[in-house]
């Protein structure tokens, strides 16, 4: 009986050593606002994504490098990538049952995202960076942007649409 009170002290003084394992909260996708987003162009702000044609040795990932530049940067501005391409309100159908209700600005939300900061500490002074992107084959283009306003409150500064320069897989 003793050996047996023995053993379980042991496995609670193993487990009161262990750390708790706490989640990370919500999906980090889900914290972007994007029925607030507002497209908030700036003639000199610009993206540019390489290469256009993806996955030319038939794989369904490929890395993209993404330039960007910002004629006001901030530590919040981020880059969002679309797919399909066609993200903004053109595209969301509009409300049959209320003419009063107006569809959001952006239709859906991005696939993925990163701080325009990530690899370039001082995009905030210089307002120019560039991320690499790994990209996975959505049977569809993409497009991509860049947001000011962080992800709470988030302001299209540029896109870079389908119909400007294609993105996709050789192989959809």
């Amino acid at each position: 009986m003793r050996e047996l009170g023995l053993i379980l002290l042991s496995v609670l003084l193993i487990f009161a050593t262990l750390e708790v394992v706490a989640s990370h909260g919500d999906q980090p996708l889900s914290t972007i606002a994007a029925q607030k987003a507002i497209f908030a162009l700036h003639h000199q702000a610009y993206i540019k994504v390489s290469p256009t044609l993806l996955g030319l040795k038939g794989q369904n990932t490929d890395w993209v490098t993404v330039e960007f530049s910002s004629p006001n940067p901030s530590v919040e501005d981020w880059i969002g990538v679309f797919s399909p391409s066609n993200f903004s309100a053109s595209s969301c159908p509009a409300p049959a049952d209320n003419p009063w209700v107006e569809p959001p600005l952006l239709c859906s939300a991005p696939i993925k995202y990163q701080y325009a900061n990530y690899r370039t500490p001082k995009y905030k002074e210089t307002g120019k960076g560039s991320l690499k992107l790994q990209l996975i084959n959505q049977r569809s283009d993409f497009s991509f942007a860049l947001f000011s306003g962080g992800l709470s409150n988030p302001r299209c500064r540029i896109k870079l649409h389908s119909q400007i320069q294609k993105h996709q897989f050789t192989h959809d």
